[in-house]
Order: structure tokens, then sequence, then C-alpha cells
């Protein structure tokens, strides 16, 4: 005869079965969900490869996906920007390692997102997205010394041999010494009293915490290669004015047609054979895409009233160079100085416009905004050679069509000017982008603008 306690535990043995296979099911499901894609990476410059978790190591392209447990790294001219699946970007400073630690984000259940990243080595800047929106503690970034919890949060960080440093741009953080109470695997931020707060509104300060301590220091942001927080505002607003003006200079002289490239005119068969494309006039007047590899900047702080296609010069400049410019605005492309287009890009395209701004200049000072209706680029990569065509129109300058057809150098810069019109233009490294500022002369004034272009 069998005791009930006895009985009873036989009753719960097929119970616990069902309960272990459940949670073997889970962890089988959590498993797949680490194998899946968490981030891409939208830009990339130099050099930079990924170390996934079975410890194969690829160099990363635009576009490659990142999973739990990949490591970034990046070379002594490597820069790479991640874009997650909640929104939050990282961005991977030459010289530094990264790795991702964990990334779950479930919009309906934000009780169960959870972030950990860790800088193993030089400088990173992250941007909280959505994951964290709901309950600052689902984040974490480590350190091999530090910690750092977030407040809704964009900030620097900095670590090296000689000790963690970090600033905020927006937001707080929370930093504290790894040890005791403050894990590596925790989430959020680490408490008590050796645990430092630095937020954006207390100024020009940064915190740090060097090998063997365990509390936090706030500091005055000084001596340190984080951002231009290290200097003071006169400072910062020479550098600022130094680097605009070199970029001026360099984007004018790249647009300057040398004499190969004024001419009276392209092929005329090539341009007429151009068959344009309708375009949404409130599609392409659209805002810039900043995680594009091109983006328009411009030298004054403010823009424009007909322009939304611009970035602030500091926007524009982050992570690429000038490719071609005037005296008020700069097409910056994430490209090294002096790269090439690669010689395996050899096919011909057709691109779409994506965003475009135009004004008709007149006489007596007048300038109003102008309208692009139809549009047209084409590259033969394989001969270096691209035709385009807009169709414009304002109120006073009337209707007209804008085309040019011309070379395209070996860094993929294209210029052509004739008596009536300019194009100054850069194609992406990758040839997915490009984009070009153009003047059309007509009577009584000069239809003059900007355009980006994808695939």
């Amino acid at each position: 005869m069998i005791s009930k306690p006895l009985a009873q535990t036989l009753n719960w043995r097929p119970a616990l079965a069902r309960v272990a296979l459940a949670c073997a099911l889970s962890a089988a499901g959590l498993a797949q969900a680490s194998s899946e894609a968490v981030g891409q990476v939208s830009l990339l410059i130099g050099d930079a490869w990924v170390v996934h978790s079975d410890g194969s190591r690829q160099a990363l392209k635009r576009g490659a996906s990142i999973q739990v447990g990949d490591r970034i790294e990046t070379s002594a001219n490597g820069h790479v920007h991640v874009r997650f699946v909640d929104n939050g970007a990282v961005s991977v400073r030459p010289d530094s390692v990264l790795q991702v630690q964990a990334y779950r984000y479930a919009a309906q259940q934000p009780l169960l997102n959870e972030v950990r990243l860790k800088v193993e080595q030089g400088t990173s800047r992250s941007i909280s997205g959505a994951a964290t929106e709901a309950d600052k503690n689902r984040f974490r970034l480590n350190t091999p010394i530090a910690a750092i919890g977030v407040r809704g949060t964009d900030f620097i960080v900095q670590t090296d041999k000689t000790g963690m440093r970090a600033t905020v741009s927006d937001g707080a953080i929370v930093v504290g010494a790894l040890g005791g109470a403050c894990q590596a695997n925790g989430l959020g931020p680490c408490g008590g009293k050796d645990a430092r707060l630095l937020s954006a509104d207390m100024g020009r300060l940064m915190v740090e915490v060097k090998p063997g301590e365990q509390m936090a220091h706030v500091l005055p942001a000084a001596g340190t290669a984080l951002a231009s927080a290290a200097y003071s505002a006169e400072e910062r607003v020479a550098a600022r004015a130094a680097a605009e003006s070199a970029a001026r200079v360099a984007g004018i002289l790249a647009a300057r047609p040398r004499d190969a490239e004024v001419t009276l005119g392209a092929d005329p068969h090539v341009l007429m054979a151009l068959t344009m494309a309708s375009v949404d006039p409130n599609e392409v007047s659209r805002g810039a895409n900043f995680n594009s590899q091109l983006v328009w900047g411009r030298y004054a702080i403010a823009s424009g009233a007909n322009d939304k296609l611009s970035a602030a010069f500091s926007v524009a400049s982050l992570g690429r160079s000038i490719a071609v410019g005037d005296e008020y605005f700069g097409l910056f492309r994430a490209a090294s100085a002096g790269e090439l287009l690669p010689s395996n890009l050899n096919t011909k395209v057709d691109f779409r416009l994506t965003r475009a701004t135009a004004t008709f200049e007149g006489a007596a000072g007048l300038s109003e905004a102008a309208t692009v209706h139809a549009a047209r680029l084409s590259l033969d990569f394989a001969n270096r050679s691209f035709a385009t065509a807009l169709a414009l129109s304002s109120p006073t300058g009337g209707k007209t069509e804008f085309r040019m057809a011309g070379d395209v150098r070996s860094d993929g810069v294209f210029v052509l000017q004739d008596p009536s019109q300019k194009i100054a233009g850069a194609v992406s490294m990758d040839g997915k982008e490009a984009g070009y500022m153009f003047e059309r002369g007509v009577t009584g004034g000069l239809f003059k603008g900007r355009t980006l272009w994808g695939r």
C-alpha cells in the first residue's frame, strides 16, 4: 500500500516533467532568439570587424547584422555606428572594442526588456532607445572597472589602462565601480554612497573611475579625448570656425571644374535619351537621414526658410569628410581622405531621387522656393560616367529642365560646367548613394539646389 504523501509525490512527477520540458523549450527559444539580429551597421568608415560568440571573425560591412554576443572591433581608422531594433544606437570610435552582451526588446512587455553592453577598450557613444524608456533600470553599459546606468541618455565613455571616464550630452548617468554589490551581470545603475550621478545640466564635467578605486569621482572635463567639452567655450568656438573654414575651402576646391570638365555641353544624344521619372515634391522635400553615408551640411547655425535638407556642420561632419561644396553648403561623405572607388564597382545603376531642395533667384534679390517635378540619375561605374536630368519650376522662373552628363573621377566626385549650368556631386564609396548641387541659368534668373539619391 502506498502512503498518501508518496502517492502525491508520484502524481507530481508528470507535472514536474512537463515543467522541465517547458523550461527546456524556453531555453531553446531564448538561444534561438540570441542568434537573431538585434542591430545593423548603419555607418562604417575604415576597417572594422565583428567577432561572433563562436569565435569566428569577419570584416564588417555597412548593413551587416549584429547579434547578441558579437564583439565589434575597430582599427586605428575604423568607425562604426550600430542602430538597434529599439532605435537605440552606439558609435564605436577608432581603436575600440564593444560587445553586445544582451539585447532584448519587447514593445508590449517592457519588463522583459534587457540591454547590456560592454566597452572593453577605447571610446564609444551610446544613445538609449525604446527598450529603456519604460524602465531605465533595464539598461547597463559596463567597462572593465565600472558600471553605467542611465536616466534617458546620450553619453560618451572612454576606457583604457588609466581608468574610465564619461561625459553626458543629454540626460544623466549613474557610474559605480565594479565590485561588491555592483556586479557586471546586473542591470541598471549601481547604487550606494560610492556611485556618482552626472547630468548634462551639471555643465562641463566628467565622471571618472581609476583602477583599484571603489569610488567614482565627478571632475572638470579637462585633459580628456572624450569630446569638445574638454575645452573652454572660446576654444570650442575657435576650433569649430577653423574646422568649418577648412571644410568650406576643401569643398569649393573639389567642386571647381578642371579644364577638361568645362565644356560647351555633353553628348546631346545621351542627354535627350534620359527619361525622367515623376517625383512627389512633398516626399523629396523631407528632412535628411543622418544615418546616411551622404549628408548635406550647412555652415550657418540655423537653416533657411526653405531648407529641410541640410544638417548643422557638427552633425554632417561626424564620421564624414567633405566631397564637394560651396560657400554655404557641403556634401559630407563617409569616406577617408583620398579614398578611391573600389575596382569591383563596375555596374550601371539607375538611381531614385530621395531628397531635394531648390530655389529660384531672380532680379532685385528675389529668392523663392522651386519645385522638382521629375528626375533621373544614371551612373555607369564601368566607364566612370554619369547622366542626370531634373524638371524644375517656380512661380517667377517658370519651367525648365536641367540636363548634364560627364565623367566620374576615380574618387567618386563628378563636376561639370557649361555657360548656362553647373553640377558638382559625389557618389558613396559602395555606389549605393549619390548627391549633387546644381545651377541652371534661365532668362531672368537662376535655378539652384541640392539633391540626394539612392538605389
